[in-house]
């Protein structure tokens, strides 16, 4: 009875990793996806942040998605002064075994190269 108890305990530990290694997959993903978009369709950089937010809210529950916000801004690539779209989605998603915390920060940022306007 002990070690069924310990086992049941490992596998829901397990869950609980594969489940955050999949929504930082999700959300990295979602990120660089939207620095393309803003970077290459000549949109402003919010758009890529409104992108990421749109994918992330897509591939994962309502409950993960809603404590990662993304924002889209400009910045420059510090070796080739090149101007790049910059995602960056924050915050924090909540274990979904334990209901009364033990949240886990992501913090994930993307870059693209911002295309010329035509």
């Amino acid at each position: 009875m002990l070690i069924s108890v310990l086992l049941v305990m490992l596998l829901f530990a397990v869950l609980q990793v594969a489940v955050l290694f999949y929504a930082r997959n999700v959300i990295a993903a979602s990120a660089a996806d939207g620095a393309r978009y803003a970077a290459a369709s000549n949109m402003a950089p919010a758009a890529g942040g409104t992108r990421a937010e749109a994918e992330i809210s897509q591939g994962l529950t309502a409950r993960l998605s809603q404590g990662v916000p993304c924002a889209g801004t400009i910045s420059l690539d510090e070796q080739s002064g090149l101007t790049t779209t910059m995602v960056r989605c924050t915050g924090r998603i909540r274990s979904i075994f334990l209901p009364f915390g033990a949240f886990v920060r992501i913090d994930v940022t993307a870059r693209a190269l911002t295309e010329p306007s035509s």
